[in-house]
């Protein structure tokens, strides 16, 4: 696959934020925004406008998550996180790039992370058979 002169810029500018923002979440918007980017040149221009940043994408989840938040917690998902993303590039893909444990290897967390700190679907077991 030949890459557009666009594509190859965008590519370049979604590099260059990323490494800016250092952040799990920012890595892994510009991941799936670097294969939507790749795979089509009309992305690619989107991304290149200037007004339109990782940062404020960024912005644009966190205040979706916000406007839902529960007791002062708010949050989204992978899949709604790069839907949001989407929208803010006005990006007709709604549907994350990578499967879900391609995004959770993107985010550094795998089953084994998951039970050494105690979170997510691993992290107990209970046998019914210990309570009695």
């Amino acid at each position: 696959m030949v890459l557009t002169e666009g594509q190859k810029q965008a590519i370049e500018k979604l590099d260059a934020e990323m490494e800016k923002a250092k952040d799990s979440c920012s890595k892994y918007i510009a991941e799936q925004l670097l294969q939507l980017a790749s795979s089509c040149p009309e992305v690619a221009e989107k991304i290149l406008e200037q007004k339109k940043t990782l940062a404020r994408a960024l912005d644009a989840i966190k205040a979706e998550a916000k406007k839902h938040a529960v007791g002062g917690c708010g949050c989204v998902d992978e899949a709604q996180a790069v839907e949001i993303a989407c929208k803010y590039y006005n990006i007709k893909a709604t549907k994350p790039a990578a499967e879900p444990a391609a995004a959770n290897q993107a985010l550094g967390k795998t089953p084994e992370t998951s039970m050494d700190t105690g979170t997510g679907a691993a992290a107990v077991s209970v046998n019914l058979d210990d309570f009695f």
